[in-house]
């Protein structure tokens, strides 16, 4: 285990500018249209810290003094249609131990959206470019201090149709996105599709639920396809059990699939136990195609719980192809704390995951071009304790990675611990403890991965 530590110290400082939409705009485009206001909030970053194993080395620890100086600046432009967001930056990271690896890094994070119809019906546009680890099985820990990273790009262009009324509510996309990295490994593109609709508060004699989803990406002519759809339609009675038919399907294709099965229709009647209007359980028999060598017929069961405006409880249980499938969403808030716990479940192709080995056990294992689906089990329990000055926040995550080819499984968790103190209007002050530890294969954990 390679041991570093580290002290850091951080100093930025804000210049606020605010404007109101300006003539040039106006030339440009429609007053009725784009007529807002634009915020812009430059920022001067300067960071040091003291490592004493820059290389992260058991036997050949170095010291070094890291520099690195921040711009950047955040915008943001509202109007009654066009909406804008926009973070980037540009740090220049300066080493004492070596000045041939001194080196500058960009980050964005940018969201638009454009009204076509009532702010119902959206045309949206997302890009971000992130600095991330560059083999997580040689340095997980890999950031601009160690300098072993890569830069990452995602563009994402979509179109959102969002209904809400008393009687029903739909929630609908259709987007286009790619993902492209320095070293071409986790690149894709393609497109995903989703449909959620539910009844509103006046429905009187039937209840629905739908939850779907339609993904396929495409890589160096390896193509991957998921789709996933669960319905629920039933009855509204005077008393508190209601009957449905719960309806299920997910399938995985592509040219990345092997042989496994991969596909669980199955359908079901159900009750629903409704004691209040903000607390229902769902339990149904679902029954299984008998072409599926999947699974048997299986029960599902879900509940939703909103005791008051501050807590919301969802959890469910099912089965999926790949075997029992949970899922859970908790948040709670009171004045000043904040705190969301997450756990689900997700296929996932081409990511950054994939190792090969070779006979040298000394030799750390080689990222390479993902070709497999895999199972991603996540759990993130996220808190922040608001104060007026200060802000503390926790972040923990895990996350068990399964491939469905090979059924190795690799372990992720993460943790961070941090504190901001505004010094004054320009000035924050800024202090973090991370803690991060990866288990690959972890049934074999000594083994050559």
């Amino acid at each position: 285990m390679a041991i570093m530590g580290m002290v850091t110290a951080e100093k930025t400082s804000n210049i606020r500018l605010s404007s109101y939409y300006l003539a040039i705009t106006s030339a440009l485009f429609s007053v009725n249209v784009f007529a807002g206001e634009w915020q812009f909030k430059p920022n001067l970053g300067f960071t040091e810290t003291l490592t004493n194993n820059i290389e992260l080395d058991q036997v050949d620890q170095k010291e070094s003094l890291v520099s690195q100086f921040i711009i950047g600046t955040d915008a943001t432009y509202t109007s009654k249609k066009f909406n804008f967001d926009f973070t980037g930056s540009e740090t220049l990271v300066y080493y004492s131990h070596d000045s041939k690896i001194n080196d500058d890094y960009q980050t964005l994070q940018a969201a638009a959206d454009y009204s076509l119809w009532q702010n119902k019906l959206k045309l949206t546009a997302n890009s971000s470019i992130n600095n991330i680890a560059k083999n997580n099985s040689n340095n997980s820990l890999g950031n601009l201090i160690t300098a072993d990273t890569i830069q990452q790009n995602i563009n994402t262009v979509g179109v959102d149709l969002n209904l809400l009324n008393s009687n029903y509510s739909l929630l609908s996309s259709l987007s286009y996105s790619e993902k492209k990295a320095e070293d071409n490994i986790g690149e894709s593109e393609g497109y995903t599709a989703t449909i959620n609709s539910e009844n509103g508060d006046a429905a009187r004699y039937i209840f629905w639920q739908l939850d779907s989803q339609f993904i396929k990406r495409e890589n160096n002519q390896q193509t991957s396809e998921n789709y996933q759809v669960e319905a629920k339609v039933g009855a509204i009675t005077n008393a508190k059990l209601n009957p449905f038919i719960r309806f299920y399907d997910e399938r995985i294709t592509g040219t990345l699939f092997g042989a496994r099965p991969n596909s669980i229709p199955s359908w079901g009647p159900g009750m629903r136990y409704q004691a209040v209007k903000n607390f229902t359980i769902d339990v149904s028999y679902n029954y299984v195609d008998d072409n599926s060598q999947v699974s048997d017929d299986y029960i599902a069961a879900s509940i939703d719980w909103q005791p008051s405006a501050r807590t919301s409880l969802k959890a469910d249980y099912s089965k999926r192809f790949f075997g029992n499938s949970y899922g859970v969403n908790l948040s709670h808030r009171t004045k000043r704390l904040n705190s969301v716990i997450t756990y689900n479940e997700t296929i996932e192709v081409f990511d950054r995951s994939s190792f090969q080995t070779d006979n040298n056990q000394q030799t750390p294992p080689e990222l390479v071009i993902d070709n497999e689906f895999s199972l991603n089990k996540r759990l993130v329990w996220q808190s922040q304790l608001s104060f007026v000055r200060t802000n503390l926040n926790f972040t923990l995550s895990n996350r068990d990675r399964e491939s469905l080819s090979s059924g190795v499984i690799d372990n992720y968790f993460n943790s961070r611990l941090s504190m901001t103190r505004r010094l004054s209007v320009k000035s924050n002050l800024a202090m973090y403890i991370d803690y991060s530890k990866n288990i690959f294969d972890k049934d074999s954990p000594s083994g050559p991965r």
